[in-house]
């Protein structure tokens, strides 16, 4: 028991904040078995000595796969929801303080309710088994945190999201890479402070491939016909001027667009070819992306769109009160 014991702390350590790059958890240290999983669906008490609070296992069990809970999405916002050590993902932010990259989750009716101000058209709904916008794949038992990310990790992925090295699979070579505190061009994702980097201030978007965009090709998976750059048929096929949706990849802001994106104080993100940390002047061929008009789960905006003005104070809703303000952060039609 001694040595078991000895692990455990070593393992209790490892899991300290600060002690892994932000997106790592659930990976190599930091993946602690017993916080999701239970062997024998018996326990009483958690494995280090002293410990008296019983282990919640949910209403019914066993569960498959060994679960603490019958329900994986259940399970995940028992970590995620609601605490202050770790990223709050559903609805009002409770945990790491700041605007959060991501903004929130919300449920399907029937499941945990939705904080006030959040509802399911604001963004990626827990349960919902809808067909996903712009494209053909659903989950039929309803949308799940294992949908988009790996419940084990993946230490070099953005967000532990999921990539597949299987040509059926459709996150098929997915990568979306990132580096953290050291700044690297060819990654996708720059975190600038490490450990806990969940905050918009925290994140910043690098453009790899100056045609393509990693992070859309990422999202693609699912939302299929919502990305593209300029020539791709679905998206108009054509000059400036002639798409049928906005381009997600290969067109910089520039002339009057960043004329008006730059004159704003406060700015959406876009892909930056460059490490300056969106200081005046931007570099040129900044090019807008998924992110730089939705959060990638939502907030309390229909379709997670942030509106942002360019003044004023930045929630995860943005600076601005309606949709033209996003439109107006490049486009200076109706001026």
């Amino acid at each position: 028991m001694r040595w078991l014991l000895a692990i455990l702390a070593i393992v209790a350590i490892a899991f300290a904040p600060g002690s892994a790059r932000a997106g790592d958890y659930h990976s190599s240290s930091t993946l602690i078995c017993s916080d999701c999983h239970v062997a024998h669906f018996s326990v009483s008490h958690e494995y280090n000595e002293g410990a008296d609070v019983p282990v919640p296992l949910g209403p019914v069990g066993p569960n498959p796969r060994l679960l603490k809970a019958a329900d994986a999405n259940e399970l995940c916002l028992t970590c995620h929801d609601g605490q202050t050590d770790v990223p709050d993902v559903f609805g009002a932010n409770s945990g790491t303080a700041g605007n959060r990259m991501g903004g929130a989750l919300n449920a399907a009716a029937g499941h945990k309710p939705n904080d006030s101000g959040y509802a399911a058209i604001d963004g990626h709904t827990l349960w919902d088994n809808s067909i996903a916008p712009g494209g053909t794949w659903t989950n039929p038992a309803g949308l799940s945190c294992t949908d988009c990310h790996s419940a084990h990790g993946s230490a070099a992925q953005y967000r532990n999201l999921r990539t597949s090295t299987s040509a059926t699979n459709k996150f098929f070579g997915k990568a979306l890479t990132y580096s953290s505190v050291t700044y690297d061009g060819t990654k996708a994702v720059f975190q600038r402070n490490g450990a806990g980097a969940y905050t918009e201030a925290d994140v910043d978007f690098n453009e790899p491939d100056p045609l393509g965009s990693h992070y859309g090709a990422w999202c693609k998976s699912c939302h299929t016909n919502f990305h593209g750059a300029p020539g791709d048929a679905n998206m108009g096929g054509g000059a400036l001027g002639s798409f049928l949706r906005h381009p997600t990849a290969g067109e910089d802001i520039s002339g009057s667009r960043m004329t008006q994106f730059s004159s704003r104080t406060n700015r959406v993100k876009g892909m930056s070819p460059a490490n300056n940390g969106w200081n005046i002047p931007l570099d040129p061929g900044v090019s807008p992306s998924c992110f730089s008009c939705h959060k990638s789960h939502g907030n309390q905006n229909g379709f997670g769109l942030i509106y942002m003005s360019g003044t004023g104070v930045v929630t995860e809703e943005g600076d601005g009160g309606a949709y033209r303000d996003l439109c107006r952060q490049c486009h200076t039609q109706g001026a």
